[in-house]
């Protein structure tokens, strides 16, 4: 972090555009992975705005994609995005020392003096985010044998062929950085609500077309609104930009995929006034399908059986593989965060991160699923796009299924942090109300290319 006061350009008083400066290391995401070092800040004297943000970053993956964060009350909070930059920020920013960004501060923020400012660089190190998946058949539901004979449900059956088009399926579960920024977005666009249906301002939870997005009003919360923007929360040390969103609605999930997609000039695939999905689908992001999501997190047809129990290539499951729980209420929680939700960053489990469970060391074996997604088994569970009905392997069309027309509550899957092993099955199928929103619940997109 780099610390300081920003003021606005003064062409006539330039020797009170000097900075005094000092600079903290900041805290890497997780263990093996890009952290940033000895980061600081000049601002020009020439009256010009803009400020010379360096910084040390190492980076055992290779290149990254930096991000810089601006706090105006002395590092409390870090509810804006240093947007107008240039030189070493952005994807594919390669490890080095005295790694210079060059912020347009007069342009980001004109006429304005700022006495408690402090930087913040994020370096994210994981690869890309969306997979392709290949059309094709594969067996839906769970087999007889290991952990899905031993804790399976009659909800599982029968095993049935399905068909699928060619789809994308994210990498990673959406991230608190990634949902407070859509919602940035869409507060600019007039598109939040209070929960009397009056423009958001704050105070409450997030709500569109009369259905709550996000409880931001929970302290667990990790995205908070503040100064006019949502932003991460930071606890234990650890700012919570690359965890995976939590407190977030069914009707969160499809509002992001929405405006995710206007932002990326994509065309939307739900109709928020009814929450309807268009079939066939627009190119834009949606929630994957049930059928979608068991295939992309188990299903391996060079594997005998092709059908994983877990989600990554494995029918066993150990603490170096997922974030999950041996017994209810004991949580393994590799970071020692001391509050809900106990999760780690997104892609935890690839091989390099390390942490110690009851004073032994454990790293972790890289777990991507057979498509090369992560977490589809632990860390959260996720929200897919099906109505819930327990006997709907009975009638599933064989073609892309969608789900029922119409039901009460809606699938999720994958487990969680605070879920035991029979929950981590990629066959398992639960079911909550849409409007749930909970401290394990996320979810990931996906769209048709």
């Amino acid at each position: 972090m780099a610390f300081g006061t920003l003021r606005k350009p003064r062409a006539q008083m330039t020797a009170l555009l000097l900075v005094a400066l000092t600079s903290a290391a900041g805290t890497a995401y997780a263990a093996g992975h890009a952290v940033v070092t000895n980061a600081s800040m000049t601002q020009s004297v020439d009256g010009s705005g803009t400020v010379d943000i360096t910084y040390d970053l190492v980076s055992p993956h290779g290149a990254c994609e930096v991000s810089a964060y601006l706090s105006k009350d002395n590092g409390a909070t870090f509810p804006f995005l240093v947007s107008t930059a240039s030189g070493d920020i952005g994807p594919g920013v390669t490890a080095g020392t005295s790694k210079t960004i060059v912020w347009q501060l007069a342009t980001d923020y004109p006429d304005e003096d700022i006495p408690q400012a402090v930087v913040r660089v994020v370096a994210d190190d994981r690869p890309g985010a969306m997979l392709s998946v290949g059309a094709g058949t594969f067996e839906m539901g769970r087999r007889d044998d290991g952990d899905d004979g031993l804790y399976g449900g009659s909800n599982e059956l029968p095993r049935h062929n399905v068909t699928l088009d060619a789809y994308e399926i994210s990498r990673y579960e959406a991230t608190n950085a990634e949902y407070a920024a859509v919602l940035n977005w869409a507060l600019a666009q007039d598109r939040l609500d209070n929960a009397d249906g009056t423009p958001f301002t704050g105070v409450d939870d997030v709500y569109t077309q009369g259905e709550r997005l996000l409880r931001l009003s929970h302290a667990d919360c990790q995205v908070a609104f503040g100064q006019g923007q949502f932003y991460c929360k930071t606890r234990n040390g650890y700012f919570m930009v690359n965890h995976p969103v939590s407190y977030v609605s069914w009707y969160g999930a499809v509002a992001f995929c929405n405006w995710a997609s206007e932002m990326d000039g994509l065309t939307p695939c739900y109709d928020l006034s009814t929450w309807a999905l268009t079939v066939p689908y627009p190119d834009g992001y949606r929630l994957p399908t049930e059928a979608e999501w068991e295939r992309a997190a188990a299903w391996d047809s060079g594997a005998t059986p092709s059908h994983w129990i877990y989600g990554f290539q494995s029918d066993t499951i150990d603490l170096d593989r997922a974030l999950y729980v041996l017994v209810f209420g004991v949580f393994i929680n590799p970071l020692g965060l001391t509050s809900d939700p106990r999760s780690t960053p997104v892609g935890y489990y690839d091989g390099t991160s390390a942490f110690v469970n009851d004073s032994t060391p454990i790293t972790t074996q890289d777990s991507p699923s057979p498509v090369g997604a992560y977490d589809m088994s632990g860390d959260m569970i996720e929200w897919v796009h099906d109505w819930y009905n327990g006997s709907y392997y009975s009638t599933s069309p064989a073609s892309n299924p969608t789900g029922p027309a119409s039901g009460t509550d809606r699938v999720i899957r994958g487990g969680n942090w605070r879920q035991t092993l029979g929950y981590q099955r990629t066959a398992r199928r639960i079911n909550t109300v849409p409007g749930t929103v909970s401290e394990d619940v996320g979810f990931r997109v996906a769209r048709t290319p």
